[in-house]
């Protein structure tokens, strides 16, 4: 947002009637509308959430009400989202960390027994952001049919320029988006009271011409202005923070500025170039990119290509504030939401940062898994979409820095590589399954979800024989099922489930065993995977000592009775507690919260994964471009986080049984603790008692996948008979 903007514009911006848009279609910028309606807006804030990850509980309930409002006048919204970023943080670790710090102050304050403060410090933390949620609300625009599109860079260019070309008869977003050629921005939807506020450009320009002394303002000097009063293209003027100019708002301390310095923004910035505040942040060639970036920022046109909003006249240094140059192909897969922005964004700047997790990331574990454990995986994505691209892509490597310190004291740094001559994507070239092919096979799995019937339908030797396949261009991959199936399967190859001949590898079988155990609960498909990629990253344990700094770990009971405890409420971690569309109510852990991070940092690199694989199928060809990809986008796998709830009313339950002399193992004991739990702990919970039983059964799939151990070598030993002890003990007290 423009520094001081509702300051600014407090007695010239307007109020009007949601009916004064009937039949229109609004463009709305998504990261603007969650801000302001889901996680600063009083009815939908949810306090908890940076306690126990995932999202808010009631977010699709208010999206939904939201989109019954426009609905109900004639509104038509259209949803735009940021897709890359221009703009280069001075720290990009700097956010994260911060809001991280005010967690642990929170959870400081929860082990010191004081609730209500502790919820409302986690209240103030602003650790989830609009974009992760971005996600969760396209997936409710889909469901409801409602269009979305991902910008190439800021949805604020994409946003003006819809309006130019009429497409969208109002614009509603931050107030940055007057930064470029607009009529006028929503800055406020106020829809329980059915009004919404805007702001007509050429006030902004009125009320700063009057305040300058009636001096005519041009275009220029009013996007100076703004910049150099501070937007996330640039910070605020370091002149404009000093004692003798705080009084003023910070848009008219711009403009006095400009119209003693020769009316131009970059005669302000190279006549101040010798301040020492100046050089250290390197800010006059921080304006001039953050300038060009505005000028000339990439947008999708209607007839389908990214332009400069001011094509004709690109310098020929664009490259220097735009990045490297995607092919408009791919950029037009994200725009309709089957690749995310962010692995694009880490391909053309070659760098990947890799922030502190919400619990804060304090355990070694953590640590080691996202700057070695994952490596693996991110390069095989990497390869894959390289492979795609210009030359220029296919040898450059990609950097991962990660937020905290290596022994020697330095940021700790991995490289990605890149192979020119890569090896991954013959590993997926052979899958192009047609539906006849596959129809028969997949039919025989009912209930099962897509996941659970591709990987079962492996287990089939006339499938397999049958499934090596070349890309046919007379006979591309046309149905939603066929591409999902064919994108799974090579998901399933790139992870090595499967191998050259399409048959079942060791953890092939251990998954294959652990999604039959499911016994067809498609709903748990993505936990199954995600516990066995866990088991092979060695990280499914019992040590209870993995957040020795956390508070909420097990802690009645014998070591083992804890200790086991701790497998069973990980595994339980994978799964979903149900809960009433409201904040959540009941006990936290910031033990399961870290674990909670693990788990959800593997579910976003095996997501990349399989969108990467999507994609490259479309890419190459193997796929009717044409095909509905919204739809096919939100029914691949690993698309929305989960909580720690789930794993909390186990840990919970567990821990109850012991809590006095009584057998822990009686039918009494046991149905009294399930009704204190789920009356007194979890007293928003739906259905308390069906989902312990459903964490039990996902723990007896995934047991049987380690029993099994892929016929013998996946699994170790040792870890077979600690999950056989772990069962035993279980096994009298669910």
């Amino acid at each position: 947002m423009i520094r001081d903007f509702a300051q600014w514009t407090a007695t010239f911006s307007e109020t009007s009637d949601l009916e004064q848009l009937n039949n229109c279609r609004v463009g709305i910028e998504a990261a603007d509308y969650l801000s302001q309606r889901i996680l600063n807006h009083a009815r939908a804030k949810e306090p908890l959430v940076p306690a126990l990850g995932g999202l808010p509980l009631a977010l699709k309930q208010h999206i939904e009400e939201d989109l019954n409002t426009f609905q109900s006048v004639g509104i038509e919204p259209f949803f735009i989202f940021s897709g890359l970023d221009i703009t280069k943080k001075d720290d990009p670790f700097r956010q994260k960390q911060d809001e991280a710090t005010v967690n642990a102050n929170a959870w400081n304050l929860y082990d010191s027994h004081q609730a209500e403060a502790s919820v409302t410090k986690f209240g103030e933390s602003t650790y989830v952001t609009p974009e992760d949620l971005f996600r969760a609300l396209q997936s409710v625009l889909v469901e409801r049919n409602v269009r979305f599109q991902v910008a190439p860079y800021s949805a604020w260019a994409q946003l003006a320029y819809l309006e130019k070309q009429n497409y969208v008869a109002a614009i509603s977003g931050a107030s940055d988006i007057l930064l470029f050629d607009c009529d006028k921005v929503i800055t406020n939807w106020d829809l329980e009271e059915r009004q919404f506020r805007y702001t007509r450009r050429e006030k902004c320009f009125a009320d700063l011409e009057k305040f300058a002394g009636n001096v005519r303002i041009t275009e220029d000097i009013f996007v100076d202005t703004c910049i150099l009063a501070g937007t996330p293209f640039l910070p605020t003027l370091p002149n404009l923070t000093s004692a003798n100019r705080s009084e003023l708002l910070k848009p008219y301390s711009a403009i006095k500025m400009i119209m003693s310095n020769g009316n131009t923004g970059y005669s302000v910035v190279v006549n101040n170039h010798d301040d020492p505040r100046f050089k250290q942040t390197n800010y006059v060639d921080r304006y001039r990119k953050a300038r060009l970036a505005v000028k000339n920022h990439p947008v999708y046109t209607d007839d389908g290509k990214i332009e400069p909003l001011n094509l004709s006249q690109l310098p020929n240094d664009a490259v220097q504030y735009l990045g490297q140059r995607l092919p408009d192909e791919i950029f037009h897969y994200m725009s309709r939401g089957l690749i995310n922005p962010q692995i694009l964004q880490w391909r053309t700047t070659c760098e990947v940062f890799e922030v502190p997790p919400m619990d804060g990331g304090e355990s070694l574990e953590y640590k080691n898994l996202v700057s070695s454990k994952l490596v693996p995986l991110r390069t095989s994505a990497i390869n894959l979409l390289s492979s795609t691209l210009h030359n220029w892509y296919r040898h450059k490597d990609l950097t991962q820095r990660c937020w905290f310190l290596d022994p020697n004291g330095k940021q700790q740094e991995t490289t990605v590589r890149v192979e020119r001559q890569s090896e991954t994507p013959s590993l997926v070239d052979t899958w192009n399954v047609k539906e006849a092919t596959f129809k028969q096979v997949v039919a025989q799995h009912k209930g099962c979800g897509h996941i659970g019937a591709a990987v079962l339908s492996l287990q089939d030797p006339d499938f397999v024989s049958k499934s090596v396949s070349k890309k046919d261009l007379k006979n591309v991959l046309s149905s939603t099922d066929e591409i999902l199936y064919n994108s799974i399967w090579r998901f399933l190859a790139l992870r090595e489930y499967v191998d050259s001949s399409h048959k079942l590898t060791q953890w092939g079988k251990v998954l294959a065993t652990v999604i039959a155990g499911l016994k067809g609960q498609a709903e748990l498909e993505e936990a199954a995977v995600l516990a066995v990629e866990l088991l092979r990253l060695g990280l499914l344990t019992a040590d209870i000592n993995m957040f020795p700094a956390y508070n909420g770990a097990p802690m009645r009971g014998s070591t083992k009775d804890q200790n086991s405890n701790m497998l069973v409420s990980r595994v339980a971690g994978l799964g979903t507690l149900r809960h009433k569309p409201i904040g959540f109510t009941g006990p936290l852990s910031q033990h399961l919260l870290g674990y909670n991070s693990i788990i959800d940092v593997v579910r976003r690199t095996l997501r990349d994964l399989v969108e990467v694989a999507s994609t490259h199928m479309f890419l190459t060809g193997c796929c009717n471009r044409h095909a509905d990809l919204p739809v096919i986008s939100m029914k691949l796998p690993f698309l929305l986080p989960n909580n720690c709830a789930l794993s909390i009313a186990v840990k919970s339950y567990l821990d109850e049984l012991l809590s006095n002399d009584a057998d822990p193992t009686s039918p009494e004991t046991k149905a009294r603790v399930v009704g204190t739990a789920s009356k007194r702990y979890f007293p928003q919970s739906i259905d308390f008692s069906g989902d312990l039983q459903t964490a039990f059964e996902l723990w007896d799939a995934v047991f049987d996948g380690v029993k099994n151990n892929g016929g013998g070598g996946a699994v170790p030993e040792t870890t077979k008979k600690l999950w056989t002890e772990t069962n035993e003990w279980l096994a009298a007290r669910r």
